[in-house]
């Protein structure tokens, strides 16, 4: 059997090098719990220019026979860098702004009636933007009204202009960057900058005013198409995952505009979204482009099937994706939801590494890339590289079978 599965990530400013060591360990690992001889090559990145992908090849034999997997990830580094870049002041604005619109068109209520721990996820950076505001200005506010009256009782009226000002001028600036640098080490487990700026660039592609990132959904479609075509008998898996599940409509609804029968080409599609975030664009209304996505992958029949976890908060997979978000018309009727079901996280790993991720929320989000340890489970190396086209396999895990 041979397999192209394109993947589509989450964000991540980093370069494939830093993440591809879990897929190579988690692969090695699921091949020693299943027996199965099988192994990852080494990823190499595109060397056309703004092709943007990163390749890697993997292969098992099975006793049903030999696979060989082709995986391509669709990255987009490049076009979430700038966003990282951009100077704190303009990053708090833009931030401002982004969870304004949010709010304003209800993105925080329907994601509260929805999933009231995704809707904390949703809530906490703009939360944390908030109090961050009120920490750093509050204290040189109160510093501004108790400074008067206590150097009044100590200095001569004629300096006191002069010396307020000084003491507030340095003392405010002393506790705002002490404020920064303290926010900043925070970083590496708040993920609060991050967010931020994440909320920005969704914000942006929800209102279909990222243009750069609409030139490069219509460029992976084009690649999509084209790999396919030369890959006829080949099965195409195109799976994504958090963020990147929204990303993946928007490609799937473009490659379907030039091949309106590509979910059901001769060599078989599956569609698989991996700890979905559609609320997060979702919430922004779905006027502006992604319910016209949505309705298109939705009418097309592709099999797609939605993998969530309860206990993981960044996923907002209680979400029925269809009902929410298509822009469908009357004459489209009423369309199914896309294949549903947990990953049961606890099942899926030892009970010790469950204990020490239930908690640390970023960390677990990526379980979706661990390696089972029971059978009848989803994994995500047997999904790609398990001798079961992936919507037998997909179907399987559904009934509680391996």
């Amino acid at each position: 059997m041979k397999r192209l599965v394109f993947y589509f990530p989450g964000y991540d400013k980093r370069p494939i090098r830093h993440t591809f060591p879990l897929f190579r360990t988690e692969c090695q690992r699921f091949f020693k719990i299943r027996g199965v001889a099988g192994a990852l090559g080494d990823p190499h990145d595109s060397q056309i220019p703004f092709d943007g992908t990163t390749a890697w090849e993997g292969h098992a034999d099975w006793p049903e026979g030999h696979v060989e997997t082709q995986f391509v990830q669709l990255n987009w580094q490049d076009l979430i860098q700038p966003d990282f870049e951009r100077s704190w002041p303009r990053t708090v604005r833009d931030g401002i702004r982004s969870f304004a619109l949010y709010a304003r068109a209800g993105g925080y209520s329907a994601a509260w009636k929805s999933n009231w721990a995704h809707a904390v996820f949703c809530l906490y950076p703009a939360i944390g933007l908030l109090l961050y505001l009120i920490i750093s200005f509050l204290p040189p506010l109160l510093l501004a009204f108790t400074l008067p009256s206590a150097i009044a009782g100590i200095h001569s009226i004629s300096h006191a202009g002069l010396i307020f000002w000084g003491v507030f001028l340095g003392a405010s600036l002393v506790w705002m960057i002490s404020t920064y640098a303290f926010m900043q080490w925070l970083e590496t487990n708040s993920y609060f900058r991050y967010l931020v700026n994440s909320w920005y660039f969704i914000e942006r592609l929800a209102r279909n005013e990222h243009h750069p990132m609409s030139e490069r959904i219509e460029h992976y479609a084009d690649l999509i198409v084209a790999r396919s075509e030369n890959a006829t008998e080949e099965e195409v898996v195109l799976v994504s995952h958090s963020c990147g599940t929204f990303v993946a409509v928007y490609i799937l609804a473009a490659v379907l505009r030039r091949k309106p029968d590509f979910a059901s080409r001769k060599g078989g599609f599956a569609f698989v979204t991996l700890g979905p975030a559609f609320e997060c664009i979702g919430g922004y209304g779905a006027q502006h482009g992604f319910g016209d996505a949505m309705a298109t992958v939705a009418r097309s029949g592709a099999d797609w099937t939605d993998l969530y976890s309860p206990h993981d908060p960044i996923c907002g997979g209680r979400t029925p994706p269809v009902a929410r978000y298509a822009a469908l018309t009357k004459a489209d009727g009423k369309k199914p939801e896309p294949r549903r079901f947990s990953i049961c996280i606890p099942d899926r790993m030892e009970p010790a590494t469950f204990r020490h991720l239930r908690y640390r929320f970023f960390k677990l989000h990526f379980c979706y890339f661990f390696a089972s340890v029971k059978p009848g489970l989803f994994d995500f190396y047997r999904l790609t590289l398990g001798p079961k086209p992936a919507v037998d396999q997909l179907k399987a895990w559904n009934d509680g079978r391996d």
